[in-house]
């Protein structure tokens, strides 16, 4: 359901996308929810003042050893082929021995940590990698990480430095990450990220959000579940979102495709983020006979709404917003206000088994002890994958032109079943999704009964 489940930031994004740097600190830490289940930064990580994390050490993640890449040869079946042979220094990043990747993603600013996860998930695949996969065409991975600050300035100057140190960006997760999307393109550096969040950096050429979501887009899995798991409520909707252009896009596009699959909302609000009473809004949905409240807005936000609704005995039958709350933040944060609350996902359960999911869990572990793994760390290390296996397809010769031609004809990638079908090439929604609901603290599926449900996309004509 929307640009869509992700993303993604899709709850941060889709409020600070249409803000931008006119808030204050202050109020751009109130609109966003650490990821991952780490406040702070990694323990051990130096950030140069450059916005770059040191790297490159034997004993860190992500380092690579140039002389010994053509010593062990990709084992059988693994995710990079039969590719042996190597073309040298065919590219920016690229030499006979090592391939260059960099991850561009909010650490510092308003809430430290904030995508920390996409960062540590992508180190952690670079470290299982090298250990474990061999070489991609007889290079090693070698990651050099950037903070983006949480700011478009950040985002840019990031992505201008990586463009002439790395070959490819890879798993990147950046609030405001229209910023790098002009030097990305300058450069032509191909750009794998974890989910594109704004309209701007989604129209880039060389950007893919691996969570393929645009605005206009909407599955209607996602209302269809709605009404199979709630029928005594698809009468009543609301819609509250927070009053910043992205997520007053995503709000009016979700609630043209839930119309258009027979929901009918009775009320619809935005707010505005300096809004500190909620009262007002919990009243009219109670006046309104409001059964089903849908929210668009960050996970913190969210909180304080159902804190609203608690405080004056109001519960809805549902209570539905974005993957952003599927984190042990939330959970931690809003205590028995936010018991009941139903999320869309379009990524694996962390509370089912799945084997790319066990894989990120075990090597997250080793990377950053004791981190939570979180839906956006899911996606980069899905983001890193696909950048594997598609520069082994590409072959010796890689070249960034090259590469992104490849990814945009991926248009059904599943990371071996980690997430739902996503077109990346295409840039188009995925059509496919699960409703998981909090109970007593913990996270358990809703619906559909296992796998994912998948509908059509519906074109709002909103944002697209």
């Amino acid at each position: 359901m929307r640009r869509r489940t992700a993303l993604i930031a899709l709850t941060i994004c889709a409020l600070i996308a249409g803000c931008g740097s006119r808030l204050t600190d202050e109020q751009r830490a109130a609109l966003v929810v650490p990821q991952g289940g780490s406040a702070g930064t990694q323990e051990g990580a130096v950030t140069g003042e450059d916005g770059a994390v040191p790297e490159g050490t034997a004993q860190q993640p992500g380092a690579a050893n140039p002389q010994e890449a053509d010593k062990k040869p990709n084992p059988p079946g693994s995710i990079a082929g039969g590719c042996q042979g190597t073309g040298g220094a065919t590219d920016k990043g690229v030499t006979a021995g090592e391939i260059t990747i960099a991850n561009i993603s909010d650490i510092s600013g308003p809430v430290p940590g904030i995508f920390q996860s996409a960062q540590q998930a992508t180190k952690a695949f670079v470290e299982y990698f090298n250990a474990t996969q061999g070489s991609v065409c007889g290079r090693k991975l070698k990651l050099v990480s950037f903070d983006s600050r949480t700011d478009s300035g950040g985002d840019q100057q990031a992505t201008s430095q990586a463009c002439e140190q790395a070959f490819a960006l890879v798993g990147s997760m950046s609030a405001f990450d229209q910023g790098g999307g002009p030097a990305a393109a300058g450069c032509g550096i191909p750009d794998l990220r974890a989910s594109t969040v704004t309209a701007q950096r989604q129209r880039t050429p060389v950007s893919f959000g691996v969570a393929s979501n645009v605005v206009n887009l909407v599955s209607s899995a996602g209302p269809d579940l709605v009404k199979s798991s709630f029928p005594g409520g698809i009468g009543a909707a609301a819609y509250l979102y927070l009053n910043a252009d992205a997520s007053a896009q995503n709000a009016r596009s979700m609630q043209k495709a839930a119309e258009a699959r027979g929901i009918k909302f009775v009320y619809s609000q935005a707010i505005d983020i300096t809004d500190v009473n909620y009262a007002p809004y919990v009243a009219k949905l109670k006046e309104t006979g409001t059964k089903i409240v849908y929210w668009i807005g960050s996970a913190q936000y969210a909180v304080r709404l159902q804190q609203a609704m608690r405080q004056q005995g109001y519960t809805p039958e549902a209570f539905i917003t974005d993957p952003s709350a599927y984190d042990p933040q939330y959970i931690k944060q809003g205590g028995a206000a936010v018991d009941g609350t139903v999320v869309y996902t379009n990524g694996a359960l962390f509370e089912e088994s799945n084997a790319q999911v066990a894989l990120y869990k075990q090597w997250l572990g080793r990377v950053a002890p004791g981190a939570a793994p979180s839906y956006f760390g899911m996606f980069a290390w899905a983001a890193a994958r696909l950048f594997v296996t598609t520069a082994a397809k590409v072959g010796p010769q890689l070249t960034r032109k090259a590469m992104v031609e490849a990814v945009r004809g991926v248009h059904d990638f599943t990371a071996e079943g980690m997430v739902a079908p996503q077109d990346v090439g295409g840039k188009r929604t995925s059509a496919c999704m699960t409703l998981v609901r909090l109970k007593g603290g913990t996270w358990s599926r809703l619906a559909p009964a296992s796998g994912y449900s998948c509908g059509s996309l519906i074109d709002t004509g909103v944002g697209g």
